[in-house]
């Protein structure tokens, strides 16, 4: 089953009982820019991956081979400020 980017974040937002709109603000960006992003399929992979740091989560985008190298591995970034947020905003809403 492949799912389109913009599928893969709803899913994710409803795995993690959160919204896109909530995961735009969390990364520092405009719900709107985030959807049409999405819409027009223009995310970059490090946006990527903060959305999935934000949501407890890893995003992987690179070609592995055998010897072990990586090529497009990004470097980890640390979002654990934006995943506090949005675990703490989601404990109120219980």
């Amino acid at each position: 089953m492949n799912l389109t980017i913009g599928q893969m974040i709803s899913t994710a937002a409803i795995f993690r009982n959160t919204t896109v709109a909530e995961i735009a603000r969390a990364i520092g960006m405009a719900p709107s820019v985030l959807y049409r992003k999405i819409n027009r399929n223009t995310l970059k992979p490090w946006e990527l991956s903060k959305i999935a740091e934000v949501l407890g989560g890893e995003y992987h985008f690179h070609f592995s081979f055998p010897n072990g190298s990586k090529i497009g591995a990004l470097e980890k970034q640390n979002h654990k400020s934006q995943a506090k947020k949005i675990s703490s905003q989601n404990s109120s809403k219980d």
